[in-house]
């Protein structure tokens, strides 16, 4: 499958109103050195349309304050009337659009 056919199939299921994201981490246990002082993140992007209008997600906190995620983490939720704007402001975020698929884990939405 090519990254266009990829491109259309997302914009296909977004526009029937199925929800796609991923999340990740942004170094694991195994990552080289370089990263000891950068902090661990989970970072969280999602996107679904719901009443003519497209959701787009973005969730970040690090690892080891996620007890208290409610007070420290980066959360946004924003509307657009327009699919590719609400793409355009994923990619903003850091998204990258070919790993959005149907969303593993706690689902934001």
């Amino acid at each position: 499958m090519t990254m266009e056919d990829n491109k259309q199939r997302l914009i296909h299921y977004l526009q029937i109103g199925k929800m796609r994201g991923y999340s990740y981490y942004t170094h694991d246990e195994q990552s080289s050195k370089q990263h000891a002082t950068e902090p661990n993140r989970l970072i969280q992007y999602a996107i679904q349309k719901r009443n003519h209008q497209y959701i787009a997600y973005y969730f970040q906190v690090d690892v080891d304050q996620m007890e208290i995620h409610e007070d420290v983490a980066i959360e946004e939720q924003k509307e657009f009337g327009e699919l590719e704007s609400a793409l355009e402001y994923l990619v903003h975020r850091g998204a990258d659009l070919t790993r959005l698929a149907p969303f593993k884990g706690q689902a934001p939405f």
